[in-house]
């Protein structure tokens, strides 16, 4: 699991072997953008929310379901006290680009965020140009501006800062 916000992690499949290490890092939502089903449920495993919108590698992220992750990711996001899971199969690709996506509709520059994220999880590729173009950095911005603020949780893009 890769911190990249206070509130915001990324990384891979989140299995029932790495469900207690989820719990134990304060993990308390996860989205699961992966193929396939999630192996954990909120009610068995502990978590408050446990949410799947199905992504493909390498193919264009429909707008409509962009604008799904995005209000997905935003609800659990914006819960008092909730610490989110974006999680694919690697937490390589899907994971790190819905992450990416969501920081900009928060108003964080398209440079800014993919920094966040590969300093943090260097095996990451937000903004796979497969997957993402211009025009979903746009769509991100706008939907963001005209659906998420003003925010009642500023930490959601607050860097988290490694010891």
């Amino acid at each position: 699991m890769y911190r990249i916000t206070k509130v915001l992690s990324v990384g891979p499949f989140a299995t029932v072997e790495r469900a207690d290490m989820l719990r134990e890092a304060g993990v308390t939502h996860i989205l699961n953008v992966s193929g396939g089903p999630s192996h954990l449920t909120a009610e068995a495993h502990g978590f408050q929310q446990v949410s799947w919108i199905p992504l493909e590698d390498f193919s264009r992220m429909p707008p409509h379901v962009a604008t799904e992750i995005l209000d997905t990711l935003h609800r659990m996001a914006s819960e008092p006290g909730s610490h989110v899971y974006v999680h694919c199969v690697a937490g390589h690709l899907r994971s790190p680009t819905v992450l990416w996506l969501y920081l900009i509709a928060l108003g964080v520059k398209p440079d800014v965020a993919q920094k966040w994220i590969e300093e943090r999880s260097r095996n990451a590729v937000p903004g796979h140009h497969r997957m993402v173009d211009h025009q979903h950095v746009l769509l991100a911005q706008m939907h963001g501006l005209a659906n998420f603020f003003p925010h009642a949780r500023p930490d959601i893009i607050e860097p988290f800062e490694t010891v």
